[in-house]
């Protein structure tokens, strides 16, 4: 009888909509909003997000996803709920039980969203699952061990369904749970304390992490190497594991950020109470459904460190200066539906024949970010000193604005630039777009053409609307003489 009235509830707690979502994270304490939901009725996967909507209706992507832990408690939204740990639950039902916290941890680690919709499907032996089939096998697989002690049949729309819900359930079962710090990564990257120069190994960079593996980038980016020079696996780094730059073949004073990133974050697991009145107080007699947090499988947790190093000692440092201009005229005024604009990178300091590539970039000057707008040239240096030209095409689009060149030298297949001339604020290398001219002159009307296409007439030139406006002046002046002018016939 229990089950039943479960399965009869579960068709009406919660509606569905559609969303798609970027990662965040959010604390205990922290209030956040409560939107409405995806998947089948009853089986409702909740949009959370970390601030309320400007507008409830259209809310957006959701920062977060919540599944329900309570069953026979409405379940409430466009509302903000309050996030805490397993001891500020306010329910009585088996949740209560630290044993079976850890089953809907585990239940909650390996089903969707923290798994992608196709890595849940595969693993639970049904490929291709719907999302809603998805949502519908998590949420009973959730209630099985916060309702029931039992495993139950439910109701499952689908065989993807009752597949993938009974793969949960032999998974959790088999598991001795999972604690909260199991689905909260740790990861952080130690910056090598010694002064790094050009021309050598820079490092080592320690790479701390409670993962089994994590994924390492630098920007700019610099190969990633060994204390012996021999290139790493980046995606696959371990705790414990020291990283150094391969500054090798660098001369300039540079510098990079060397950031680990692992999957997941802090928020997984947090519960969520909900108030039944919007803004009221939430108690244990009186609450809305408890909602449990989950982020999805694109959810990262970094840990960075930035280090700069000088000039190779002794060695010639490459540097490079340049001017923007309009190809058409050699001025720094562009038309207003944009042109071709020419870098002109002038050197000193290069290695003669050796191979560079100059890359540029148009920012936009107004919020020093990137217009898109990208060129390059490679050349084989003759001498020390010498310049050559960059090249960019301006679409229509940036009227009023002012666009500056970013450049920077790489030797010739290298990834770590040998130079460069950022300056927002350079006006050799700043080029003004002329704005959209206000009041020109209006073409003919479509209706006036369409009237005296039919006609086969032209719109009248300067000359034929001065003569007619002086016919119809004259024309009124001989009428206004004429009223004005006493009548003499008679005496």
């Amino acid at each position: 009888m229990l089950l039943a009235v479960f399965l009869a509830l579960a068709a009406v707690l919660v509606p569905a909509v559609a969303w798609a979502a970027p990662p965040s994270g959010v604390d205990v304490g922290d209030d956040v909003y409560v939107g409405d939901g995806v998947g089948y009725g009853g089986t409702s996967l909740h949009g959370i997000y970390v601030s309320t909507p400007a507008d409830p209706l259209n809310p957006g992507a959701p920062d977060l996803f919540a599944y329900c832990i309570e069953h026979n408690i409405s379940a409430e939204t466009d509302r903000l709920g309050h996030v805490g740990d397993f001891g500020d639950y306010l329910g009585s039902n088996f949740f209560v039980d630290p044993v079976v916290q850890g089953k809907v941890l585990w239940v909650l680690g390996n089903s969707y969203p923290a798994m992608s919709l196709a890595d849940f499907g595969a693993a639970a032996g049904a490929p291709g699952i719907s999302l809603n089939d998805a949502i519908e096998a998590t949420q009973y697989a959730i209630w099985r061990y916060t309702e029931l002690t039992f495993d139950a049949a439910w109701a499952w729309s689908t065989p993807d369904s009752e597949a993938a819900y009974w793969y949960l359930l032999t998974g959790a079962n088999a598991s001795a749970g999972l604690q909260p710090a199991d689905l909260h990564p740790t990861v952080s990257v130690t910056a090598p304390a010694g002064a790094q120069v050009a021309g050598t190994l820079a490092g080592p960079f320690l790479v701390s992490t409670d993962q089994a593996t994590v994924t390492v980038t630098t920007d700019p980016v610099v190969p990633l190497v060994d204390s012996t020079g021999t290139a790493i696996d980046p995606a696959a780094v371990v705790d414990g594991q020291e990283l150094y730059l391969d500054l090798r073949g660098a001369v300039a004073a540079g510098g990079s950020t060397v950031t680990a990133s692992a999957t997941g974050s802090s928020s997984t697991g947090r519960i969520l109470s909900v108030p039944t009145v919007p803004g009221g107080p939430t108690t244990a007699l009186d609450h809305a459904q408890t909602l449990i947090l989950v982020t999805p499988s694109t959810t990262q947790t970094s840990g960075a460190a930035t280090i700069a190093w000088a000039a190779a000692v002794g060695a010639a440092v490459p540097t490079i200066g340049t001017t923007l201009v309009d190809l058409a005229d050699g001025d720094h005024i562009l038309p207003a539906a944009g042109g071709t604009v020419v870098d002109t990178v002038a050197y000193s300091g290069l290695t003669p024949g050796t191979g560079y590539t100059v890359s540029g970039e148009l920012m936009l000057k107004s919020t020093g970010l990137s217009t898109g707008i990208t060129g390059s040239n490679a050349f084989v240096a003759t001498t020390a000193t010498g310049s050559v030209d960059v090249t960019f095409t301006v679409p229509a689009g940036f009227a009023g604005e002012s666009l500056v060149a970013f450049e920077s030298l790489f030797e010739l297949g290298g990834a770590i630039p040998v130079a460069q001339h950022q300056d927002i604020n350079d006006a050799a290398q700043t080029i003004a777009v002329q704005s959209v001219v206000v009041g020109a002159p209006v073409a003919a009307s479509a209706a006036l053409n369409a009237q005296l296409a039919s006609t086969g007439s032209t719109p009248p030139s300067g000359a034929a609307v001065v003569a007619v406006l002086t016919i119809i002046l004259g024309a009124a002046c001989l009428l206004a003489q004429r009223v004005r002018r006493p009548d003499t016939s008679h005496p």
